[in-house]
């Protein structure tokens, strides 16, 4: 099947799916705010800065920012490091929010509690600030185009436009799921507690988990 110098795209449709299931930064990200979060506005607003980050991503690889990342370490562990430094700040806050959800729950009108803004801008920086995206993208996307296709630009954005739905109604899954989840334990102040610093120390391994390897590989 070919469409707008696409091939094989019943093949990406599958293979898209699949990759969304892979655990990741995005997802550890989605779930540890539908868990912290009085509501899903929240989360879903970091699912839609997700993918507004995604969008950024696949404008790069169409554009030929990707390969100037493939080929300048320096770029890509500069932009690495930023983002395990933001991924870390993260984690520091959600282990140290005690009971989060309860307390936001019980004061609405709390100063603390993040605006649908600032998730949205945590979401799409989790995503931008993490350059293997952008380098996933540049590998993965061109498998799809016909070799001798006129233009690369616009099937690269199709493609790249498709990866973000599929990308998001997963994302949107996982907010619905972990909200249920999340209701067993509302009405446990300990169990809160500790899934909150759960969430903090997952952020906290994977920016450790980047400066290690910026570090020493």
């Amino acid at each position: 099947m070919e469409l707008f110098g696409i091939e094989r795209l019943p093949f990406f449709f599958l293979s898209s799916f699949i990759l969304c299931l892979i655990p990741g930064v995005d997802m550890v990200f989605i779930l540890g705010k539908t868990f912290t979060s009085p509501n899903k506005r929240l989360p879903l607003m970091a699912v839609l800065g997700i993918t507004c980050g995604l969008l950024v991503h696949t404008s790069l690889v169409a554009f030929g920012l990707g390969l100037f990342l493939a080929h300048s370490p320096l770029a890509f562990n500069t932009i690495r490091f930023l983002g395990a430094v933001y991924l870390f700040r993260l984690g520091i806050g959600v282990f140290c929010a005690g009971n989060t959800v309860l307390e936001l729950e019980r004061e609405l009108s709390d100063d603390k509690r993040p605006s649908l803004f600032q998730t949205w801008f945590q979401g799409f920086c989790v995503n931008i600030l993490n350059p293997k995206v952008v380098i996933f993208f540049f590998s993965y996307l061109p498998q799809f185009i016909i070799p001798d296709h006129s233009s690369m630009a616009f099937p690269l954005l199709l493609l790249g436009g498709m990866f973000c739905v599929i990308g998001t109604f997963w994302n949107m899954f996982l907010v619905f799921a972990g909200t249920f989840i999340r209701a067993c334990f509302l009405n446990k102040s300990s169990r809160m507690i500790w899934t909150n610093r759960m969430a903090g120390m997952i952020f906290i391994l994977l920016a450790v988990q980047i400066f290690a390897e910026i570090l020493f590989f």
